[in-house]
């Protein structure tokens, strides 16, 4: 479970967490991801918390994820609330028809 301070995305923690996450050796990748978004607190965007990290990943390059789950990362950032609503709406607007 992640534990995020009253800044609800404090980089430092949510950078840690995947860190921690990273270190599962036998863990797929993708599991890793799926654990941390899962442990992200309700009302934060999983795509917001993203970009928080990629930002902590530049700043702090001593703390570096694994390049595949740094991929993985970077593809959520890309798919904020607001971008899975429209794609979702726009399928139940073609399955209507």
């Amino acid at each position: 479970m992640i534990t995020v301070s009253n800044s609800a995305l404090d980089a430092v923690q949510l950078n840690a967490s995947l860190l921690a996450l990273d270190t599962q050796v036998n863990e797929p990748v993708q599991m890793k991801l799926l654990a941390w978004v899962m442990g992200l607190p309700s009302g934060i965007d999983p795509a917001a918390a993203a970009r928080v990290v990629m930002q902590q990943q530049v700043a702090k390059p001593e703390a570096k994820i694994s390049a595949p789950l740094m991929k993985l990362i970077e593809t959520v950032a890309q798919y904020p609330r607001e971008r899975l609503m429209a794609i979702m709406a726009l399928r139940r607007r073609r399955a209507l028809h």
